[in-house]
């Protein structure tokens, strides 16, 4: 069961689970780096454990845990569940600014289609 969120509540998890999806994909990437230049099996594995990406990216995957079971104590699924989807946008521009990617009109296209979605998706309308 859900309660009303606390106002205070609010602005804080709608920039906290995309900050949060971003800062994950980011040590995704930097954990792949890391781990490419060793073949999958044991050694991968055991290269992974020695790795800080993966220590800072376990880390913050608990965090992000902890912060989405509140999340979803404050809110239903269906409300915030959008907010998460704002983290595709977020990774589009962390690659095109932070890892030189390239960006095509058709990833921007996609990304304002998702932004109005959400807005849509978490829009109450007004009744009559």
């Amino acid at each position: 069961m859900t309660h009303a969120p606390r106002p205070a509540v609010m602005p804080l998890l709608w920039v906290a689970m995309p900050a949060l999806g971003l800062a994950n994909q980011y040590l995704a990437v930097r954990t792949a780096h890391a781990l490419m230049s060793q073949p999958f099996g044991p050694g991968w594995f055991a290269l992974a454990a020695h790795t800080p990406w993966v220590a800072a990216w376990i880390g913050l995957e608990i965090a992000t845990l902890a912060i989405w079971l509140t999340v979803l104590a404050q809110l239903s699924l269906s409300a915030a569940f959008p907010m998460t989807a704002l983290g595709y946008v977020l990774v589009v521009g962390m690659g095109w600014t932070l890892l030189g990617e390239p960006v095509s009109a058709l990833e921007i296209f996609g990304g304002a289609a998702i932004l109005i979605g959400v807005w849509l998706v978490g829009h109450e309308p007004v009744p009559r």
